[in-house]
């Protein structure tokens, strides 16, 4: 036992004796690992990136879809492919990024109209939201994105932009970029062209005009349904006005 003792009493004193002396070596080894997993940190997570244009969100953001922040502080009217939303993009560290940029955004799978157009003017401008990049456009400088408008006042606490302008029949769906071809994407497109059928179905927005009229049964039914399910639902879990 004594000499297991002195064994370990010797090892002890060899570390303390190694510890002691000059070990910049191992010092520059530990901070360049350190360093390298603070860069691989950083680029997963961009603490402090405000987003300025789509080339600017990382492809890992994309391929996680990865939830971003930020609040909608304008519409621009002007690209062909139409509005985009100007969102002031909120990192994680924002606070300490002085300097203000937008984000180009578009919506996924929704071409707006006029109509549209002024209910994104009407709701969605001073809004904050949720959005998660879907692929980036290089030649307007925007990105592709789900965007999750934030309503304390519903009890799911978020409004679909895309979704809601379908349903109010204030846009049509298109198709989203060819080289999306993740399958949750693919299911949510598949959604939201059941939202635009159902607005077909009742003759909402531009689909009045451009549709022959419902027949009068038909119509009064499904008004009455609508109705109905609408008055079973609790006040918070019904949408706003101006998104109904």
């Amino acid at each position: 036992m004594s000499a297991l003792q002195t064994k370990l009493s010797n090892s002890y004193e060899s570390f303390c004796n190694y510890m002691q002396k000059d070990t910049k070596g191992a010092e520059i080894a530990i901070y360049t690992a350190s360093g390298l997993l603070f860069a691989y940190a950083y680029y997963n997570i961009r603490p402090i990136t405000k987003f300025g244009k789509g080339t600017d969100i990382p492809k890992i953001f994309i391929r996680d879809k990865i939830t971003q922040y930020g609040k909608i502080d304008s519409i621009d009217p002007s690209s062909k492919s139409g509005p985009l939303l100007l969102v002031n993009h909120k990192p994680p560290l924002g606070f300490l990024v002085p300097f203000a940029k937008q984000l180009p955004v578009k919506l996924p799978g929704v071409a707006v109209n006029a109509n549209g157009y002024s209910w994104l003017q009407t709701v969605a401008v001073g809004k904050r939201v949720e959005f998660i990049p879907i692929s980036r456009d290089g030649d307007d400088n925007s990105a592709v994105c789900r965007v999750l408008l934030v309503c304390p006042e519903n009890k799911q606490g978020l409004i679909d932009a895309s979704e809601a302008l379908l349903s109010l029949g204030f846009g049509k769906t298109i198709d989203l970029p060819q080289t999306i071809n993740d399958a949750e994407w693919q299911k949510y497109y598949k959604h939201l062209m059941k939202v635009e059928k159902n607005a077909k179905d009742q003759r909402l927005g531009l689909w009045s005009t451009s549709l022959p009229p419902t027949p009068w049964p038909l119509k009064f039914s499904k008004k009455k349904l609508n109705a109905f399910i609408l008055s079973l639902l609790p006040a918070d879990r019904r949408l706003p006005e101006l998104v109904r």
